[in-house]
């Protein structure tokens, strides 16, 4: 998968981080509070520590968590949730899940097409999707509005969610987007010197 630089940043998940933890001065005082009190080395594996375990501990809504960011942190989540399926090769992923192609290089796509595979009431659900939209493209186009409502009300809060596993699933491709930020540059964006 090719990600291209993105307004200055390393890609579009890197901007995106930064953008999120610069935009709130409570939370930028954190961040930045971290970062300083590290070496230039470990202050990009320190902030990726902080942020996972403080995305991960929001997401299962940990009872110790520092709740007083929760609203920051649900919008950073939703934004990478939605990032990454906006990343997905919806042609492709259906490539995958009709076996018309093997392989994928995009890391999101893999992962959507994984979760399918692995859960009946995902693959029912694409299956009832594949009979109602016949042309492909439609096809593509109804599975990508599907999986964008359902991590929409996901984060909203709504009741509308009938997939138990996308929980799972939004929790991986927020994972995945992890490995695509270049956390030094984020850090270093919160030093004094930068």
């Amino acid at each position: 998968m090719e990600l291209s630089k993105y307004n200055g940043w390393e890609n579009r998940f890197t901007w995106l981080m930064h953008l999120h933890l610069s935009s709130e001065q409570m939370l930028m005082k954190e961040v930045a509070a971290l970062v300083t009190a590290s070496s230039n080395r470990k202050a990009g594996k320190l902030l990726a520590t902080w942020v996972k375990a403080t995305v991960f501990n929001w997401m299962c809504s940990h009872a110790e968590r520092d709740s007083h960011l929760d609203e920051y942190i649900r919008l950073l989540a939703w934004d990478l949730a939605g990032s990454a399926l906006a990343y997905v090769g919806w042609d492709e992923l259906l490539a995958l899940l009709t076996g018309h192609v093997k392989k994928s290089q995009n890391l999101f796509t893999v992962t959507l097409s994984q979760f399918i595979l692995s859960d009946g009431r995902l693959l029912e659900t694409m299956q009832e999707m594949r009979e109602a939209f016949p042309i492909v493209y439609e096809f593509a186009d109804a599975v990508k509005s599907w999986f964008t409502e359902q991590v929409d009300a996901l984060f909203n809060g709504s009741d509308k969610i009938h997939h138990p596993a996308l929980s799972a699933l939004v929790n991986e491709l927020i994972q995945n987007t992890y490995a695509v930020i270049a956390w030094q540059q984020v850090a270093r964006a919160f030093r004094a010197d930068y």
